[in-house]
């Protein structure tokens, strides 16, 4: 019972929110004629779907630059493929095994690859992360100067409290990248032994210190997670065209990086509501974008993610079916 109750306090929390947003904008009076307006716009939908696989794409690269900085060789194709299925668990999942857990699973079944530099590859996966939100959220900041003012409270404590952060995180990084120095973890060894001197921890702290030693490949990682969130947040772009709202690109880039954080929080099943309210609440503040065409926009684009999360399910289901035999000639001999 204990550990089926975060789900269904996700699914509580999930089904409570966007109960609450349809009756708030009359779902099938407001929100879906606005779905029913693809008919129309349907050219914004291929290219919705585009940047979002061009996304996918990218987040595969980057794992593979920090997986070779952890001397794991391992072949584009596979990564690609592991990538998509976990893009399909990070949709489906609605308990605590993931994408992240998959990740790791999937290439710990390939003889030569070992646990700890592919748990650190995963890890650092997200602290390179920050880097491509923060440069693209401080690229398109400007865009809150002098609006803020004439914004709602809501809409300036959701932007002030994730400027605090974003600077957090940034400290965070700097501060990990500082700490996993060999140097420095020798002299916190040599103080508090009973801690930092468990071999794991010491293996761990050597495999993510690979941020600093492999740095030429920490910086192209960083380049390609800017390029990365710039494609998936003009996904959510194309979407409020396709259902026949008018939004400046740079506006949706400046308010993607809190919306794309809260919905990233363990609160819902894969951010349904939480992202829907926000982006309803930042797009409306910045552009005047209409309450319900904006939760219309952020339904698509979570949609246009789950179509992509579909055929990593098909992946993961076609390379199952090919384990089997496989699996029953080795126990049959």
């Amino acid at each position: 019972m204990k550990k089926a109750l975060p789900i269904l306090l996700k699914l509580a929390v999930t089904t409570g929110l966007l109960v609450w947003i349809f009756c708030e904008h009359r779902f099938t009076e407001s929100i879906l004629p606005h779905l029913q307006a693809l008919g129309l716009n349907w050219a914004w939908l291929p290219a919705g779907l585009t940047a979002v696989g061009l996304s996918i794409g990218l987040a595969a690269l980057r794992w593979q630059v920090l997986l070779r900085g952890q001397g794991q060789q391992v072949p584009t194709s596979e990564v690609l493929r592991v990538t998509a299925v976990s893009h399909f668990f990070n949709i489906t999942s609605v308990g605590v095994v993931g994408g992240d857990a998959y990740r790791v699973l999937a290439l710990m079944q390939r003889p030569g690859l070992r646990q700890m530099p592919i748990v650190a590859s995963v890890m650092l996966d997200h602290l390179v992360g920050m880097i491509g939100v923060a440069g693209l959220f401080l690229s398109c900041r400007s865009v809150y100067e002098g609006r803020l003012q004439l914004m709602g409270a809501e809409v300036r404590k959701l932007v002030e409290g994730f400027e605090m952060f974003m600077t957090g995180s940034l400290v965070f990084l700097v501060l990990s990248v500082i700490s996993f120095t060999p140097r420095l973890y020798h002299w916190g060894e040599g103080k508090w032994p009973w801690m930092l001197g468990y071999p794991p921890l010491k293996d761990f702290v050597t495999a993510c210190d690979a941020l600093r030693r492999n740095w030429r490949g920490s910086l192209v990682a960083g380049g390609l997670s800017v390029l990365l969130f710039l494609t998936h947040f003009t996904c959510f772009y194309c979407a409020v065209h396709a259902v026949g709202g008018r939004a400046p690109l740079r506006d949706v880039l400046a308010a993607m990086p809190i919306v794309d954080a809260l919905a990233g929080l363990p609160l819902s099943v894969s951010g349904l509501g939480v992202r829907e309210k926000t982006f309803e609440t930042l797009m409306h503040g910045l552009t005047g974008l209409p309450e319900a065409t904006a939760v219309s926009a952020s339904l698509l684009g979570w949609l246009m993610g789950v179509t992509w999360g579909l055929l990593g399910g098909l992946l993961f289901l076609r390379g199952s079916a090919r384990e089997k035999p496989a699996t029953a000639i080795v126990r049959k001999h």
